[in-house]
């Protein structure tokens, strides 16, 4: 299975409809401005550390705004990568070709870990170059609240999302102002 529909299949459709549009949204995006999927050697292990600080990124958001614990993907980006056929060896090649990751030659997680946070504020950094603060905070709200009217809504795919968000502006305005230390965090950076 190639690395993009391993993605989709398994990492992105495993979460709820809200978080995976959230996902599919970001995701396209970084295939179209060459983030992620490119034709470099060991663009597989890269392709799944920033799937998983996607969900990161999204996890933190929940975390600060529902109090809620943050699993950092640690053990997914291993997991997914050894469904790929990928190895310790094959991930600290990856980690060791980059050089802002630190490395820990005794300790394999430490060394996952730091490549995930890494990942995680370059992926955040891209999100903010390609989204407004304001956008990213509407699409992370959007992805993790439960909006309860007289059913729950579900989105079937990011256009849903994104048409819903076009429709309630003034009220995600209003979140916005009620969670003002989250859109604060949102502006900074959204360091995990």
């Amino acid at each position: 299975m190639d690395v993009e529909n391993y993605i989709d299949e398994a990492v992105f459709q495993e979460e709820n409809n809200q978080h995976r549009c959230f996902y599919e949204l970001m995701w396209e995006n970084f295939k179209e401005s060459g983030y992620v999927i490119t034709d470099e050697s060991g663009y597989e292990v890269d392709a799944v550390f920033k799937a998983v600080s996607l969900q990161n990124l999204l996890g933190e958001f929940i975390y600060r705004i529902y109090d809620e614990v943050n699993e950092t993907g640690l053990e997914d980006v291993i997991e997914h990568l050894q469904n790929l056929g990928f190895g310790e060896d094959d991930i600290i090649n990856y980690c060791n070709k980059i050089e802002d990751i630190e490395s820990d030659p005794d300790d394999f997680e430490l060394t996952v870990k730091n490549a995930l946070d890494y990942t995680s504020e370059m992926t955040a950094d891209k999100i903010l170059e390609e989204f407004s603060a304001d956008d990213v905070f509407d699409y992370m709200f959007t992805a993790t609240y439960a909006f309860e009217q007289d059913f729950v809504f579900e989105f079937e795919d990011a256009e849903e999302l994104q048409a819903f968000i076009d429709t309630n502006q003034e009220q995600l305005d209003n979140y916005k102002e009620e969670y003002s230390s989250i859109m604060s965090w949102v502006e900074s950076g959204m360091i995990c």
